[in-house]
């Protein structure tokens, strides 16, 4: 049995057993860029509006689930009340879509999107590094924890429209160790997707600093952009 068969056992662990099966997979049709989900449709993946008005730095963005439910109740009890102890079973969603999405050794370093170290003091954590030091991902992909940084505190995304989330992520994101990126295949990892404009930002500054490619990956993708 895979790791991915004691999910539903390890999710019971910490959440009601009619929670932990309440969470929605990501299925298409989906926008073939950024992933997110035309509900209601039928058909092939194809390029949302907005990827289609401003394709932006990353390639392709990918989510396990739907940012709705048991699976949002799981990330916020994770990130704003410290249940830690959810990291292990929300990192076999992200392993599976990992596999699901990307073939071995198509890319060649995982990076956590950063915080800022004001941030970091507040909370005690990056739910992003928890979750990809939770998973497996195989011997092939490197972990880089420290290359990407966040050299800017910024107000909160929540609430922010598209324009005013881009804004507030000017310049927030740096490379530190450029000679983990250049020439690599990347892939961003974060617990949210939105509008996409934290991964933008940082798929930004590790092109400029020589990725060769860089992908996204997310435990949800918001139904909303």
């Amino acid at each position: 049995m895979g790791r991915e068969s004691g999910l539903t056992d390890a999710m019971v662990d910490h959440l009601c057993a009619d929670c932990s099966h309440r969470w929605t997979p990501v299925a298409s049709p989906m926008c073939s860029r950024c992933g997110l989900v035309f509900t209601g449709r039928s058909g092939a993946d194809h390029l949302c509006g907005t990827c289609l008005a401003r394709p932006g730095a990353y390639t392709r963005a990918r989510a396990a689930g739907i940012y709705e439910g048991a699976l949002r109740t799981a990330i916020q009890a994770l990130k704003f009340k410290a249940r830690i102890e959810l990291a292990a079973p929300l990192a076999l969603l992200l392993e599976a879509a990992y596999r699901r999405y990307w073939a071995s050794g198509t890319m060649d370093a995982i990076v956590p999107v950063p915080m800022h170290r004001t941030r970091f003091r507040q909370r005690g954590f990056n739910q992003a590094w928890l979750l990809i030091a939770a998973g497996q991902f195989g011997e092939d992909v490197a972990i880089e924890p420290r290359a990407l940084v966040r050299t800017r505190a910024t107000p909160p995304q929540t609430g922010l429209n598209r324009s005013r989330r881009r804004r507030n992520l000017e310049k927030a994101f740096a490379v530190r160790q450029a000679d983990r990126i250049e020439d690599r295949r990347i892939l961003i990892v974060d617990d949210v997707l939105t509008t996409g404009a934290t991964a933008d930002a940082c798929a930004a500054a590790l092109i400029a600093a020589g990725a060769r490619r860089v992908d996204v990956l997310t435990l949800a993708r918001a139904l909303s952009s």
